[in-house]
């Protein structure tokens, strides 16, 4: 072990057990395995926009193994494709060398697969008839297949699968792009695989907000049914177990592991389309009504919303004596109008004046004992609190999180951006531009400590774990030695599983070392789920909260990273436009690229296959660096102060508006655009924020231009 990493133990090694590889060299042929799904339509047909999406069921018997039999590699003269699949076929139809004249979904070669047994199917081709001739070296044979499934089968039974492109003679799949009027597939160059090998082909059926969903290109024959039932997890409800997406049946082994205190129900309730959150825009946000009655044996509510017909309800009783009623998914601007029947000791009743009110805004209206709360649109945030003395420790009243939701009695207490304080500032070139800051409201225990954390993008994490330690410090230099301002260093973990010094990694400021403590940790404070990993709620020492259990199995925790650490990443787009080949020259000189790092390796060691030895372009160098007093916070955490904050990859970072419907940068989405991110940049980086400031208004925007590209 290098003597700077002396104190840290290395995630992975050469005694990791490695599952197997994806491509293996044989004697008599290069042999190619990956995983599938099934699909709703074919790659080309934007017009339906109907391939990225998921279907229903997609977890149930929806995954197939293939296995691609190279021998023109080793000399040979065919090709031999199996396919293996979880239920019964209808001898799939089996397509290669891409057409696509009379239809976009077009092959020169089409047969149905012969049936080995009824999981098991093969075809063999040995003539390019794009070509008129015999399968040669360097062949771009695209490959697709249709798993119609036999009866009985629940839900839809007949699909597609993903469009491959394999080059004959190489091993593994590639990324493609469409050329000319049939988009024929041509392999993308490698300037544009983000991910290595995991990284996803351009989309041609218009679904952007479907972008960061998708199985890697490279995806291994056995994870890709963990990777489904890990998406299924991702949305389920742990409260009554239902799935986020219509169609698909409740997962009932997952019911009521919710809470007590949470902040969100689901992974995908703040990890929407698996892309970066937005902060709540009072203006289009849905809002919650809580309507109380206290003291009173019953109560009914009555309520109108917009002039509309009377609703009217039994209110929740507790053994307080108070009832209460919660009305989601009510949008800003509504008109309410509402009254009580409110019952009392005596067996009498009484009716209440109506009230009417526009819901814009979260706050009380009414009094005691009755009246209602306008609740402020969820932050899709996680605040830390704690207390900040010779050490940080927890907050008494809150724990390490604050969690705004409750299964059982009152929450904790509620957090919300009451506003924004803005400030101005200029280019060098004389345009004007805002930056702005949130403002935060607390309602019950008022934190003096506390940090905002919005949700981060999730594709390429599994490929951030698979960095070897070693890349990662080469990249450190925590007393700047070389003098060029920029002073990163590693944070230090403590492992939770082992209790060994890691290399941090994840979050916000690299709080945790390994993907599985990231997923585990989000379980345990976002939805109040315990695992193996952290077995205890979340809890403050003035708290009365329950003891150690494992409420989520190993086997399920397992799933969820397999899914989140082999998203695939999205490719680089516009390679050759001059205004983004421009910018990334700028991105450069400018110093950008001393802590977002282009090109970095993976370790040969990661136990998956599909991110093991990656060249991989993330724009990261992993590293904490003070971002300087605009960006700080006052809540240390592990080894990081309140002004230092580990460099986010920009992978996919162009991507942004179509996947998560705007733009929100940094830790808590206060930057409305990219140049405003650039603008906030301070400390080590504010050398390279005043040449991005001083720039001339085209020079502007061609970096903007390449930072979309990615």
């Amino acid at each position: 072990m290098p003597a700077s990493l002396a104190p840290v133990v290395p995630l992975f090694d050469s005694s990791t057990p490695l599952e197997p590889a994806v491509v293996v060299d044989t004697p008599t042929a290069l042999i190619t395995r990956l995983g599938d799904r099934s699909r709703d339509r074919h790659a080309r047909e934007a017009q339906f926009q109907s391939y990225e999406h998921y279907l229903p069921l997609y977890f149930e018997y929806r995954t197939h193994g293939i296995e691609i039999i190279d021998r023109v590699a080793k000399g040979g003269t065919d090709i031999t494709v199996n396919v293996t699949s979880l239920h019964a076929l209808d001898t799939p139809d089996f397509r290669a060398f891409y057409q696509g004249q009379a239809v976009l979904s077009q092959y020169w070669f089409n047969v149905d697969m012969t049936q080995v047994d009824p999981l098991h199917y093969t075809a063999t081709l040995n003539y390019n008839a794009k070509e008129n001739r015999r399968i040669q070296v360097g062949d771009r044979m695209e490959i697709e297949f249709s798993p119609f499934m036999l009866p009985p089968v629940v839900g839809r039974a007949n699909y597609y699968g993903t469009a491959f492109l394999y080059i004959v003679g190489q091993g593994g799949m590639v990324p493609w792009e469409g050329k000319g009027s049939n988009l024929d597939s041509f392999p993308l160059p490698q300037a544009a695989w983000l991910g290595g090998r995991t990284t996803l082909g351009y989309s041609y059926s218009n679904e952007p907000v479907h972008l960061f969903k998708q199985l890697a290109t490279n995806m291994a024959p056995g994870n890709a049914q963990p990777f489904v039932e890990g998406r299924r997890l991702h949305h389920t409800d742990f409260g009554d177990g239902s799935h986020s997406e219509a169609g698909n049946p409740s997962f009932t082994a997952q019911q009521n592991k919710l809470g007590p205190a949470y902040i969100a129900r689901t992974c995908v309730a703040c990890h929407i389309s698996n892309g970066r959150a937005l902060p709540p825009d009072p203006a289009t946000s849905v809002y919650a009504l809580r309507f109380y009655v206290n003291d009173a044996p019953w109560a009914d509510l009555h309520y109108r919303l917009n002039g509309g017909s009377q609703q009217s309800f039994r209110m929740a009783h507790d053994s307080s004596n108070a009832n209460t009623h919660l009305v989601n998914n009510i949008a800003a601007g509504t008109v309410v109008q509402y009254h009580f029947t409110i019952g009392n000791s005596a067996g009498g009743l009484s009716t209440t004046s109506p009230v009417s009110f526009t819901v814009g805004g979260g706050g009380p209206s009414g009094g005691n004992p009755y009246g209602h709360v306008v609740l402020s649109p969820p932050l899709r945030y996680t605040v830390r609190v704690g207390a900040v003395g010779s050490a940080v420790t927890a907050h008494p009243a809150l724990g390490w999180v604050l969690q705004p939701q409750s299964t059982t009695g009152s929450p904790e207490g509620n957090v919300s951006i009451s506003g924004w304080t803005v400030t101005s500032g200029t280019f060098g070139d004389g345009t004007g531009y805002q930056l702005r800051r949130p403002l935060y409201d607390f309602t019950g225990p008022v934190p003096t400590h506390h940090s905002a954390r919005i949700t981060p993008p999730l594709v390429g994490l599994g490929l951030l774990e698979a960095l070897d330690e070693g890349t990662i410090a080469s990249l450190a230099d925590a007393n700047d030695a070389n003098g060029d301002g920029i002073s990163g260093r590693m944070q230090t973990v403590v492992d939770p599983q082992t209790g060994q010094p890691r290399t941090g990694r994840f979050g916000w400021k690299a709080g945790k070392a390994r993907l599985r403590h990231q997923v585990a940790n989000a379980l345990n404070v976002d939805m109040g789920v315990t695992t193996s990993v952290f077995p205890v709620p979340d809890c403050g020492s003035g708290q009365t909260c329950a003891g150690a259990s494992t409420e989520l199995a190993d086997a399920d925790l397992d799933r969820m990273v397999r899914y989140i650490a082999l998203l695939g990443v999205p490719a680089r787009r516009n390679l050759d436009a001059p205004q983004a080949i421009q910018g990334e020259g700028l991105f450069n000189s400018m110093g950008c690229a001393r802590c977002h790092v282009a090109t970095l390796t993976t370790s040969p060691y990661h136990p998956y296959a599909e991110l093991r030895s990656q060249v991989i372009h993330p724009y990261t160098d992993m590293l904490l660096h003070d971002m300087g007093p605009g960006l700080a916070d006052n809540l240390p955490e592990e080894g990081a102060t309140g002004a230092e904050w580990r460099t986010p990859p920009l992978w996919g970072i162009g991507l942004t508006v179509g996947i998560s419907g705007g733009e929100a940068y940094l830790h808590d989405g206060r930057a409305r655009s990219l140049s405003e991110a650039i603008l906030w940049h301070g400390g080590e980086a504010e050398s390279s924020k005043e040449a991005f400031r001083t720039l001339s208004g085209s020079q502007r925007t061609a970096l903007l231009a390449f930072l979309q590209s990615l």
